[in-house]
């Protein structure tokens, strides 16, 4: 199917990405009968600390990799989330008012569009928005006061204003004329916003808080961005499928 081409596609990204870190070939180095380090310059090994398996080491490279270039390894990261939702909300086509043909036929440019979204709003605007959140919530960790003032403070600001964010950017980027946002576009929005943002809106107070209550409180600083970007690989497909129907 498509979909798992795409899937495929981004996890072999996320891999290529997270196997930088793993440690260089290096000699094996052996003791000979007079208890001198002998060089064994014929004979090469591949070591690599995979500590917990294959998949421990690959975390590792992973985290080694949010440590020396956090922006790029979330906009990477998150690139590969969305695009891996959007493939899933498209073969989950709900559109009532659609067509079984129109819903079987995948939508190419749709993706690399999510992905840009992904990449720039959760992978790179969210960093920031989470440095500034943690300024204003320093004690968040220890008092469940700024625990809950942290995680209202994010709802307010980033339930309507990415999900409306994110209504626009698919009406803008779905039809003709591409990145013009004309007078047909704009009644559209309007229409959308009228009736899908406010029980999107609501659904996203829901999950979110919970997702974020978790998050903020128990990971890592460094872990915050990629928590909430795995969250949204759930939370892009259902907005995928709620912001591409159309309202005539």
């Amino acid at each position: 199917m498509q979909w798992c081409q795409w899937w495929r596609a981004s996890a072999l990204i996320w891999a290529v990405a997270a196997a930088g870190p793993l440690q260089p070939l290096q000699r094996l180095r052996r003791i000979d009968a007079t208890g001198r380090l002998r060089d064994g310059s014929r004979q090469v090994i591949a070591v690599q600390k995979l500590r917990g398996g294959f998949g421990g080491g690959l975390f590792e490279s992973y985290t080694n990799l949010l440590a020396r270039a956090p922006l790029r390894t979330n906009m990477v990261t998150a690139a590969c989330l969305a695009m891996t939702s959007d493939a899933v909300a498209q073969r989950l086509c709900v559109d009532t008012e659609a067509k079984l043909d129109e819903c079987a036929v995948y939508d190419y440019p749709r993706t690399a569009w999510i992905a840009l979204w992904g990449s720039v709003v959760s992978g790179a605007m969210l960093q920031q928005w989470f440095v500034l959140l943690r300024w204003l919530f320093p004690l968040y960790k220890t008092s469940n006061w700024q625990l809950a003032g942290k995680v209202f403070v994010n709802q307010l600001v980033m339930s309507p204003g990415l999900n409306a964010g994110f209504f626009a950017f698919v009406i803008l980027t779905r039809d003709p004329p591409v990145l013009r946002f004309n007078a047909e576009k704009r009644r559209e929005y309007g229409r959308k916003i009228r009736a899908d943002l406010p029980a999107t809106c609501l659904r996203s107070c829901v999950y979110w808080s919970i997702v974020q209550t978790f998050n903020f409180r128990l990971l890592p600083p460094k872990y915050t961005v990629i928590a909430t970007s795995a969250a949204y690989l759930v939370w892009t497909v259902y907005l995928s499928l709620v912001a591409n129907i159309r309202r005539g």
